[in-house]
Protein backbone atom coordinates (compact mmCIF):
# COMPACT_ATOMS: atom_id res chain seq x y z
CA UNK A 1 0.00 0.00 0.00
CA UNK A 2 1.06 3.76 -0.99
CA UNK A 3 0.71 5.65 2.20
CA UNK A 4 1.61 9.49 3.05
CA UNK A 5 2.81 10.58 6.64
CA UNK A 6 2.48 14.18 6.92
CA UNK A 7 3.98 15.47 10.05
CA UNK A 8 6.65 18.24 10.75
CA UNK A 9 7.92 16.44 13.77
CA UNK A 10 11.00 14.23 12.08
CA UNK A 11 11.00 11.67 15.52
CA UNK A 12 7.60 10.51 14.98
CA UNK A 13 7.95 10.21 11.10
CA UNK A 14 11.22 7.96 11.74
CA UNK A 15 9.24 5.94 14.18
CA UNK A 16 6.27 5.39 12.37
CA UNK A 17 8.45 5.29 8.89
CA UNK A 18 10.71 2.43 10.48
CA UNK A 19 6.99 0.97 11.45
CA UNK A 20 5.14 1.05 8.44
CA UNK A 21 7.84 0.42 6.01
CA UNK A 22 8.92 -3.03 8.40
CA UNK A 23 5.41 -4.69 6.76
CA UNK A 24 6.05 -3.94 3.45
CA UNK A 25 4.16 -0.76 2.56
CA UNK A 26 5.30 2.51 0.81
CA UNK A 27 5.97 5.21 2.68
CA UNK A 28 5.96 8.84 1.70
CA UNK A 29 6.10 12.06 3.34
CA UNK A 30 5.25 15.77 3.24
CA UNK A 31 6.45 17.89 6.21
CA UNK A 32 3.98 20.71 5.38
CA UNK A 33 0.85 21.56 3.80
CA UNK A 34 2.25 22.34 0.05
CA UNK A 35 4.25 19.37 0.21
CA UNK A 36 1.08 17.59 0.94
CA UNK A 37 -0.52 18.85 -1.74
CA UNK A 38 2.33 18.65 -4.49
CA UNK A 39 2.45 14.73 -3.26
CA UNK A 40 -1.21 14.29 -3.89
CA UNK A 41 -0.69 15.76 -6.81
CA UNK A 42 1.42 13.12 -8.43
CA UNK A 43 0.99 9.88 -6.06
CA UNK A 44 -2.49 8.13 -5.47
CA UNK A 45 -1.85 7.27 -1.67
CA UNK A 46 -3.99 4.66 -0.57
CA UNK A 47 -3.84 6.17 3.22
CA UNK A 48 -2.54 9.53 4.79
CA UNK A 49 -1.92 9.78 8.28
CA UNK A 50 -2.59 13.33 8.83
CA UNK A 51 -0.99 15.40 12.19
CA UNK A 52 -3.89 17.87 12.58
CA UNK A 53 -1.34 20.68 14.25
CA UNK A 54 0.33 20.29 11.10
CA UNK A 55 3.03 22.91 11.38
CA UNK A 56 1.61 26.54 11.14
CA UNK A 57 -1.79 24.75 9.81
CA UNK A 58 -4.74 23.12 11.52
CA UNK A 59 -5.61 20.57 9.53
CA UNK A 60 -8.85 20.74 10.16
CA UNK A 61 -9.10 23.63 8.06
CA UNK A 62 -8.58 21.69 4.90
CA UNK A 63 -9.05 17.90 5.51
CA UNK A 64 -12.97 18.48 3.91
CA UNK A 65 -11.42 19.11 0.73
CA UNK A 66 -8.83 16.51 1.01
CA UNK A 67 -11.47 14.12 1.39
CA UNK A 68 -13.91 15.77 -1.67
CA UNK A 69 -10.99 15.79 -3.80
CA UNK A 70 -9.40 11.97 -2.99
CA UNK A 71 -12.46 9.97 -2.21
CA UNK A 72 -9.98 6.90 -3.04
CA UNK A 73 -7.75 7.68 -0.13
CA UNK A 74 -8.76 6.84 3.63
CA UNK A 75 -7.35 9.69 6.24
CA UNK A 76 -5.77 8.55 9.70
CA UNK A 77 -5.90 11.24 12.38
CA UNK A 78 -2.95 11.04 14.09
CA UNK A 79 -2.78 14.26 16.53
CA UNK A 80 -1.95 15.17 20.74
CA UNK A 81 -5.51 16.36 20.86
CA UNK A 82 -7.31 14.05 23.21
CA UNK A 83 -10.39 16.13 24.61
CA UNK A 84 -13.92 15.19 23.15
CA UNK A 85 -14.46 18.74 21.24
CA UNK A 86 -10.99 18.16 19.30
CA UNK A 87 -12.18 14.29 18.34
CA UNK A 88 -15.62 15.72 17.83
CA UNK A 89 -14.53 18.45 15.56
CA UNK A 90 -12.01 16.15 13.76
CA UNK A 91 -14.40 13.16 13.38
CA UNK A 92 -16.49 15.85 11.93
CA UNK A 93 -14.03 16.53 8.79
CA UNK A 94 -14.97 12.95 7.80
CA UNK A 95 -12.12 11.64 7.96
CA UNK A 96 -11.59 7.59 8.23
CA UNK A 97 -10.29 7.20 11.63
CA UNK A 98 -8.61 8.70 14.63
CA UNK A 99 -5.52 8.03 16.71
CA UNK A 100 -4.22 9.69 19.96
CA UNK A 101 0.19 10.36 20.10
CA UNK A 102 -0.26 9.44 23.62
CA UNK A 103 -1.28 6.03 22.65
CA UNK A 104 1.25 2.88 22.14
CA UNK A 105 2.89 2.93 18.78
CA UNK A 106 2.08 0.07 17.40
CA UNK A 107 -1.57 0.81 17.35
CA UNK A 108 -1.11 2.21 13.86
CA UNK A 109 -1.03 -0.66 12.57
CA UNK A 110 -4.10 -2.18 13.94
CA UNK A 111 -5.37 1.34 11.99
CA UNK A 112 -3.79 0.70 8.75
CA UNK A 113 -5.11 -2.91 8.81
CA UNK A 114 -8.54 -1.53 9.75
CA UNK A 115 -8.83 1.26 7.20
CA UNK A 116 -7.38 -1.56 4.55
CA UNK A 117 -10.44 -3.62 5.25
CA UNK A 118 -12.91 -0.31 4.35
CA UNK A 119 -13.10 0.08 8.18
CA UNK A 120 -13.35 3.46 10.11
CA UNK A 121 -10.76 3.13 12.92
CA UNK A 122 -10.86 4.53 16.31
CA UNK A 123 -8.31 4.37 18.67
CA UNK A 124 -9.33 2.95 22.25
CA UNK A 125 -8.26 6.49 24.06
CA UNK A 126 -10.45 8.30 21.88
CA UNK A 127 -13.66 6.00 21.85
CA UNK A 128 -13.39 6.30 25.86
CA UNK A 129 -13.37 9.90 25.57
CA UNK A 130 -16.34 10.00 22.89
CA UNK A 131 -18.22 7.74 25.28
CA UNK A 132 -18.44 10.01 28.21
CA UNK A 133 -16.39 7.14 30.60
CA UNK A 134 -14.14 10.12 31.75
CA UNK A 135 -17.16 12.97 31.51
CA UNK A 136 -20.35 10.84 31.96
CA UNK A 137 -21.31 12.54 28.82
CA UNK A 138 -23.74 10.49 26.20
CA UNK A 139 -23.00 11.78 23.23
CA UNK A 140 -25.79 10.14 21.32
CA UNK A 141 -28.78 8.58 22.64
CA UNK A 142 -30.61 6.72 20.51
CA UNK A 143 -34.53 5.31 20.75
CA UNK A 144 -34.71 1.55 20.43
CA UNK A 145 -36.26 1.97 17.09
CA UNK A 146 -33.74 4.23 16.12
CA UNK A 147 -31.04 1.81 17.05
CA UNK A 148 -33.03 -1.14 15.14
CA UNK A 149 -33.21 1.31 11.71
CA UNK A 150 -29.66 2.01 12.53
CA UNK A 151 -28.51 -1.32 12.45
CA UNK A 152 -30.25 -2.21 9.28
CA UNK A 153 -28.95 0.72 7.31
CA UNK A 154 -25.34 -0.29 8.73
CA UNK A 155 -25.96 -4.19 7.31
CA UNK A 156 -26.20 -2.61 4.30
CA UNK A 157 -30.57 -3.83 4.20
CA UNK A 158 -32.87 -1.77 1.78
CA UNK A 159 -35.80 0.43 3.22
CA UNK A 160 -37.90 -2.13 2.40
CA UNK A 161 -36.19 -4.77 4.18
CA UNK A 162 -35.80 -3.31 7.39
CA UNK A 163 -39.53 -2.43 7.27
CA UNK A 164 -40.13 -5.74 7.12
CA UNK A 165 -37.71 -6.92 9.71
CA UNK A 166 -39.16 -4.70 13.07
CA UNK A 167 -42.71 -4.83 11.13
CA UNK A 168 -43.08 -1.07 10.58
CA UNK A 169 -43.82 1.00 7.31
CA UNK A 170 -41.18 2.36 5.01
CA UNK A 171 -42.35 5.43 5.88
CA UNK A 172 -41.85 4.82 9.31
CA UNK A 173 -38.28 3.69 8.60
CA UNK A 174 -37.57 7.10 6.54
CA UNK A 175 -39.02 9.03 9.69
CA UNK A 176 -36.48 7.39 11.56
CA UNK A 177 -33.71 7.77 9.47
CA UNK A 178 -34.21 11.24 9.15
CA UNK A 179 -34.03 11.50 12.71
CA UNK A 180 -30.61 9.53 12.92
CA UNK A 181 -29.51 12.08 9.97
CA UNK A 182 -29.94 14.72 12.82
CA UNK A 183 -28.48 13.13 15.79
CA UNK A 184 -25.51 11.95 14.07
CA UNK A 185 -25.42 15.82 12.08
CA UNK A 186 -24.88 13.94 8.69
CA UNK A 187 -26.83 14.40 5.64
CA UNK A 188 -26.60 11.27 3.76
CA UNK A 189 -26.77 7.41 4.36
CA UNK A 190 -22.44 7.64 3.92
CA UNK A 191 -22.14 10.16 6.89
CA UNK A 192 -24.18 8.74 8.99
CA UNK A 193 -22.61 5.22 8.65
CA UNK A 194 -19.34 6.33 8.90
CA UNK A 195 -20.15 8.13 12.15
CA UNK A 196 -21.87 5.22 13.20
CA UNK A 197 -18.55 3.31 13.23
CA UNK A 198 -16.41 5.64 14.80
CA UNK A 199 -18.87 6.30 17.51
CA UNK A 200 -19.15 2.70 18.19
CA UNK A 201 -22.15 1.60 17.11
CA UNK A 202 -21.00 -0.86 15.40
CA UNK A 203 -18.31 -3.81 15.87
Amino acid sequence: MKIGIAEDHGLIVDGLRTLVENHGHEIYHAVDYTQLLNLLAEIELDILIQDIRFGDVDARSFLPTLVDQNPQMKILALTSLDDLGSIQSVLATNVNGYLCKSEPTMLILKAIETLESNQCYLSPEAEKILRGKNNGLNYVQLSSREKEVLQGILEEKSTKEIAEQIYVSEKTVEHYRSSLFVKFDVKNVSGLVKNAILLGFYR
